[in-house]
């Protein structure tokens, strides 16, 4: 079986130039089994990322065993790191969930430094595209409709376009074996929520909602990039300083900006910071908006350690300092 959306993505965006080394995340589930098999099958040079959260016990074993089974058995090399992710979001102060999301990506970056990968590949797929898409929808936020990226640095998603449905027949196909995350089937996670109960929902009144709804992503993310250039443009223009955790920019620059753009400038300087976007709605953007407009100056405390402050007409957003 062949997974043409995967192709086609992969030829659009030069995911795979020739000779290029790829480290594959890979958990054990269908959907990253299936992306290590395509891959070695087309005859990328790959390697396998695998990180034991220090979760679930026996269960996690198994999952690294089972991936360095299917590894040894087709001569992939396989590259694994524990950790304790549950003594990492306490310390953090962050979800378990999050916290596993970070050290995942910082081992994954490590790993593909040390082996000397360009690339490293993630299972991401249409299905997650459109729960992003309704995620984002959903929390108020203003930034993230356009949905996952198929690159970005040096990770690569050619199963963006490829549905769930399409992985398991692909996996069904090829006799590929997985594991099963029991954290994937419980509701109380609102991604699984998503998941499980409103997009088959959706799909009764169209098959290929979730489809629809990666296309729609991902025109969002042309056209949001290029309002994202003009955004960054009249920033800079307009006075815009961007260093590494202050921004600042007169409050005119803004306050003249049409409409459309408004908003998007105070993301991109929000942006700007070490901050990142989780926990900013749409509440936040209009509030940093209204301090612009505002005739005295005012203080906010925003989510990720962010203040945005106002004085003698100049909007300054930084980051706060650990203690």
């Amino acid at each position: 079986m062949r997974l043409d959306a995967a192709e086609a993505l992969a030829r659009e965006y030069d995911m795979l130039p020739d000779g290029a080394y790829v480290l594959a995340a890979v958990s054990g589930g269908v959907d990253s089994i299936s992306l290590l098999h395509w891959l070695h099958a087309r005859g990328v040079r790959v390697a396998a990322g695998h990180l034991h959260h220090g979760l679930r016990g026996a269960a996690a074993d198994g999952d690294e065993a089972f991936v360095r089974d299917f590894c040894a058995a087709r001569d992939i090399p396989f590259y694994v790191e524990r950790t304790d992710v549950g003594a990492l979001a306490e310390r953090e102060g962050v979800s378990t969930e999050e916290a596993g999301r970070k050290a995942r990506y910082d081992f994954l970056e490590r790993a593909a430094r040390e082996i000397g990968a360009s690339r490293v590949a993630t299972a991401h797929h249409a299905d997650d595209n459109a729960e992003t898409l309704l995620f984002q929808l959903i929390r108020g936020a203003k930034s993230g409709l356009g949905g996952i990226a198929p690159v970005r640095g040096v990770y690569i998603r050619p199963f963006l376009d490829v549905t769930r449905a399409q992985i398991e027949a692909y996996a069904e196909a090829n006799g590929l074996g997985h594991r099963l995350d029991a954290m994937n089937l419980d509701d109380a996670f609102s991604r699984n929520y998503l998941r499980h109960e409103i997009l088959p929902r959706l799909e009764t009144l169209n098959s290929a909602a979730a489809r629809h709804m990666a296309e729609t992503a991902r025109q969002l993310r042309v056209e949001s990039d290029y309002l994202d250039a003009l955004a960054l443009e009249r920033l800079t223009r307009g006075g815009a300083i961007f260093s590494e955790m202050r921004v600042t920019v007169p409050d005119k620059t803004i306050l003249g900006a049409p409409e459309a753009l408004r908003g998007r400038m105070v993301r991109v300087l929000l942006d700007a910071l070490p901050a990142g976007k989780k926990d900013f709605t749409a509440k936040h953007y209009q509030a940093i908006e209204d301090l612009c407009g505002s005739a005295y100056g005012r203080h906010l405390d925003l989510p990720r350690g962010v203040t945005a402050e106002k004085r003698g007409g100049v909007l300054a957003l930084a980051v706060k300092e650990n203690d």
